[in-house]
């Protein structure tokens, strides 16, 4: 006689919805408050946060809750820098040099960064501009082979100073008109075109990059939505051998307002592929872990695969 057994399985993980959502602070102490209570995985600051050096974040979030939140910034150097006094040296510049000058520059910005308590720097910058591309000004260059040995050493640089480094802005923003921050932006190149300039990102990949950007524009060729709301473009990622974690540009960009709510996009944004979902208003911060909480519990989002992307975000935190 045959007895039936009760199958049983592992019980789904615990996962704090935060810890795949990176944020941004309030702008009043109650504010601050309220979105550290729910555990943001990162935290990004901007320059208004650091008229002294940071040091009032990182105070708030000393007294918040733990787990607590690493800090992020965009510190490319040039035209975007938080930290004003803070290096590397623009992207133009160093493209114009060799790769080792390169690598020291952003040795020493991982230091400067990292005792200021950033775990995350938003760059190095692996698109390779046009001239006439909006990203002209913070490329190092047009040439993706070229680009791809500055992209490499600024990794390694960061690395070596202490701080994560992520790649942005996969699949590129080097054939893109208009800054995406402020409204739509269409690659309109031949497949073959946009794949030849993956050779930065692979780059920066082979270098050991823990994070890589997906970027809001529309690539046509590869996917009739912004790239951030694509499953091709996480997928193709992951064939590229990368294994870090997958992050999205900022999800109150202009460039995404006709697809919905930021809350909205952070829930399918991590469905298609990202570990995590970047918000760069403190109500949208809130609203996205409530969603997120929420698809958690209708089954939209499996907690298998967000617990495995809240751990590929915490490895962002070397130390």
């Amino acid at each position: 006689m045959l007895v039936a057994f009760p199958q049983t399985t592992a019980p789904p993980p615990a996962i704090a919805a935060g810890s795949v959502v990176l944020g941004v602070l309030g702008s009043d102490a109650e504010l601050t408050r309220r979105v550290l209570a729910r555990r943001p995985a990162g935290v990004i600051v901007f320059r208004h946060h650091l008229a002294d050096d940071g040091r009032a974040v990182r105070a708030a979030i000393a007294r918040g809750p733990a787990p607590r939140p690493f800090l992020l910034v965009d510190q490319e150097g040039g035209v975007v820098r938080r930290f004003a006094a803070l290096g590397p040296l623009s992207a133009p510049a160093l493209g114009g040099g060799s790769p080792a000058a390169t690598r020291r520059s952003f040795r020493q910005a991982g230091r400067e960064l990292r005792g200021r308590g950033i775990a995350l720097n938003l760059a190095p910058v692996a698109d390779a501009a046009r001239a006439w591309s909006f990203m002209a000004s913070r490329s190092y260059g047009g040439n993706a082979a070229w680009a791809g040995q500055h992209v490499a050493a600024a990794v390694r640089g960061l690395r070596d100073g202490g701080v994560t480094g992520c790649l942005k802005h996969y699949p590129g923003l080097g054939a893109v008109r208009i800054n995406t921050d402020h409204g739509p932006g269409t690659d309109a190149r031949s497949r073959r075109q946009v794949r030849r300039d993956e050779a930065a990102f692979r780059a920066g990949i082979r270098a050991g990059a823990r994070c890589v950007m997906v970027s809001n524009a529309v690539t046509p060729t590869l996917c009739t939505r912004p790239a951030v709301l694509c499953r091709s473009t996480y997928t193709r990622l992951r064939a590229l051998g990368f294994r870090g974690a997958i992050i999205t540009d900022s999800l109150n960009a202009g460039a995404l307002r006709a697809y919905g709510r930021p809350d909205r996009l952070a829930v399918r944004a991590l469905a298609l592929g990202a570990d995590a979902a970047l918000l760069t208003g403190p109500g949208s911060t809130l609203d996205s872990i409530v969603a997120v909480e929420r698809a958690l519990r209708d089954g939209t989002l499996m907690r298998t695969k967000v617990a495995m992307s809240a751990t590929r975000v915490r490895g962002l935190r070397l130390r």
